[in-house]
């Protein structure tokens, strides 16, 4: 019966609208089983909406493109799964109402859409689509403010922000369509009881003129008593202090009702590890004539926490870290936790893998005699095997951050540190005065040597000033990162000053297209005893003294046609091997040098592929980046070793958000590179070792790519 009457209504729909629906086929063999293989908008004259927002409005979907292939991978996460999306006429008249009513509530009064259905019978599938035309807006011709009865009566000292309110509202005013009337509303009560009215309300009346597409709409405001706070009530906590809770509010008893001040101190204690759930409440019936009791209810989490994260990168392979943390350490808001991270290195992408193992101890302090202030610190010790060296360290590290607003912060770190190195990079167990004659780059007694060990105590200054529209996958906005770092005298192994920046922008062209624009630089200034030995030992040993300080680039986030830290200054990494009755020297990687002075940019343009989901990102990008040494003392002066110009990269990469974490993949090309970087790293050591110029040692057009590849999970 049902199959009947849908047939029926199929029928009659089809035969009613003969003139909008198209085919390549006959119509008469529309059916119950007949699909929608796409739906598309098409727009007479002028868009103001985005296709987006109208694509949720309706109901039909369409199955897409390449369906045998998404069936055969539809275990993957990023392939969309292809569904039935049945083609149903009435569900199609009906999106037309929808997509029309649509328009009239966003101020289109006039707007006109049909439908056009192509039909192909031997997929038995059918293309539908939207055909609208706006028509003109109805725009706001004027805006007035006034009070739902008798006169607006608004304080002298609110006086001026109230003038400057409604000068925005009328130089933001546009379409007068029901959704934007109601913005109206909701930003006049937002404005009253951000100033002192708890109980404000706001509606708008319009007068149209149909004729010449105007309105003339007035804000009704009823804004109650202005009311100061009476008191703030805490309930729901069991664990943390009501005045720890209260002290994170940006508001106390005594000050005018702010219900903007309150949502801000709401959403900071929500960020509290113990705070699982928070909400804000003034009753009426604690209102008098001047004052309120605002209620704010906590939800606690378990007081303690165990986490872990499981993952992959291309430089250090298999990745996992475990966490314990206390969340009410010592009962209030701060927490303490014990971090343990393993970076294996196993089944890296890159050679040599970067190992990492480190154990930290960290205690988080949310007020610090201010709620925009936190504390945190502790001490931690680590194993590394990496480009930098192969090394263990122990030490502490602390900071104070001011932060008065999202990504608006300033830190003052401290750091202190020994470390015991057991192989510099440069060679396996190899020292200076060995390596570096290897090479023809010096004499074994004037080359200079470096210490096992190292210390270091300094100070960092670090800001944050920025805007973007999300935090989480921005798409507009801006953030600007300087920092400054300093040791200080009488226990650094090296001494020196370093500046950098680094500012991200992105800049949207439309809703699934925009540019990431990424750029940077910095400057090393080696002082007090880093300078010491600079002018009687090799340049190359000075700057490896300096290896935690000095630059470099390439990888995931910068110049991503080079490995690992390898834009710039760099060098075979040397193995002895013993083969029979001799000693070679071999080399299947290269090993950083760094430099004093960096400078890398970075565009990215991020566009939608077709078929895959929205979640699925492809970009574009083009790499730039510089190392190089403006220090005269530490300048290597070895030709093409120098390796200081400006490299550049260009090449494609996907990103994607799954159920196993964050996708990374990407494949760069190097549009410049230097002679080392053509050149395997055995062919450059025997030409270095022998004398030879590199220019005469083959090149391999392959070691111009690079992949760059990562994943990430949290369970």
């Amino acid at each position: 019966m049902h199959i009947r009457h849908r047939r029926t209504a199929l029928a009659l729909v089809l035969l009613g609208s003969a003139a909008r629906l198209q085919g390549q086929d006959a119509l008469n063999r529309v059916g119950p089983s007949t699909y929608v293989r796409s739906v598309a908008f098409r727009f007479d004259s002028t868009q103001s909406l985005e296709e987006a927002a109208l694509g949720q409005k309706i109901a039909l979907t369409g199955r897409g493109g390449l369906v045998g292939l998404r069936r055969l991978f539809s275990f993957v996460p990023f392939v969309p799964k292809v569904g039935a999306h049945l083609f149903d006429p009435v569900e199609m008249q009906r999106d037309v109402v929808r997509l029309r009513n649509y328009y009239q509530r966003s101020g289109f009064p006039k707007a006109k859409v049909r439908y056009d259905a192509r039909y192909q019978a031997k997929a038995d599938a059918v293309e539908v689509t939207y055909a609208i035309a706006e028509g003109p807006p109805l725009l706001i011709d004027t805006l007035a403010f006034t009070a739902m009865e008798g006169p607006l009566a608004i304080p002298d000292e609110l006086g001026r922000s109230w003038r400057r309110f409604v000068r925005g509202e009328r130089r933001r005013a546009g379409r007068a369509g029901q959704d934007e009337r109601r913005g109206l509303a909701d930003s006049t009560v937002r404005w009253f009881r951000a100033h002192g009215y708890p109980f404000a309300a706001a509606r708008t009346v319009a007068r149209i003129d149909s004729t010449a597409n105007r309105a003339e709409v007035t804000v009704q405001a009823g804004a109650g008593n202005r009311s100061r706070i009476r008191r703030i009530e805490v309930t729901g906590n069991e664990t943390i202090p009501s005045r720890e809770v209260v002290r994170q509010l940006p508001i106390e008893s005594g000050d005018w009702y702010n219900a903007r001040a309150i949502e801000e101190g709401r959403q900071g204690l929500t960020q509290m590890d113990i705070v699982r759930l928070t909400s804000v409440d003034v009753p009426r019936d604690s209102a008098d004539d001047s004052s309120v009791v605002v209620m704010l209810r906590v939800a606690e989490n378990r007081e303690h926490f165990i986490s872990g994260e499981a993952g992959f990168i291309s430089t250090g392979g298999l990745t996992t870290q475990a966490s314990w943390t206390d969340r009410s350490w010592l009962g209030g808001l701060r927490t303490l936790t014990v971090a343990a991270t393993a970076q294996t290195g196993v089944a890296a992408l890159e050679n040599p893998a970067q190992q990492l193992y480190r154990l930290n101890l960290t205690a988080f302090q949310p007020y610090v005699g201010d709620r925009r202030v936190t504390a945190a610190g502790g001490p931690f010790i680590e194993y590394r095997s990496d480009l930098r060296d192969r090394s263990w360290a122990v030490g502490f590290e602390g900071s104070i951050v001011w932060a008065p607003a999202p990504l608006r912060s300033l830190s003052l770190g401290y750091s202190i540190a020994h470390r015991q190195v057991y192989d510099y990079g440069i060679g396996n167990d190899l020292l200076p005065e060995q390596y570096l004659p290897l090479l023809g780059l010096g004499e074994a007694g004037t080359v200079g040597t470096l210490a096992r060990t190292r210390n270091r105590s300094a100070i960092t200054l670090e800001g944050s000033y920025g805007r973007l529209d999300r935090i989480a996958n921005p798409r507009k906005g801006y953030v600007i990162r300087p920092r400054v770092e300093v040791t200080l005298p009488g226990f650094n192994t090296n001494e020196y000053l370093l500046a950098d920046i680094g500012a991200t922008a992105y800049l949207p062209l439309t809703p699934r297209t925009g540019f990431t624009v990424r750029a940077g630089g910095g400057r090393v200034y080696p002082r007090g005893n880093s300078v010491a030995s600079a002018e009687d030992e090799s340049a190359f040993v000075s700057l490896l003294r300096l290896r935690d300080a000095t630059f470099t680039a390439g990888g995931t986030r910068d110049v991503r046609g080079w490995g690992t830290l390898l834009v710039g200054p760099k060098l075979p990494q040397v193995e002895l091997e013993q083969r029979g009755d001799s000693t070679v020297a071999v080399a299947d990687r290269y090993t950083p040098v760094g430099g004093l002075a960096r400078l890398v940019g970075s565009v990215e343009f991020h566009f939608p592929m077709p078929v895959v989901s929205e979640s699925f990102q492809p970009y574009l990008f083009y790499d730039a980046g510089r190392i190089w040494i403006p220090d005269r003392r530490f300048r290597l002066d070895a030709g093409v070793l120098d390796q200081d110009e400006v490299y550049q990269a260009a090449g494609v990469g996907i990103g994607y958000q799954t159920i196993v974490g964050a996708i990374q993949v990407a494949l760069g090309y190097k549009l410049n590179p230097s002679p080392l970087d053509e050149r395997s790293p055995q062919d450059v050591l025997d030409a270095l070792s022998g004398g030879t110029p590199i220019e005469t040692t083959p090149t391999s057009s392959s070691r111009r790519f690079h992949v760059h590849f990562s994943i990430g999970a949290t369970f």
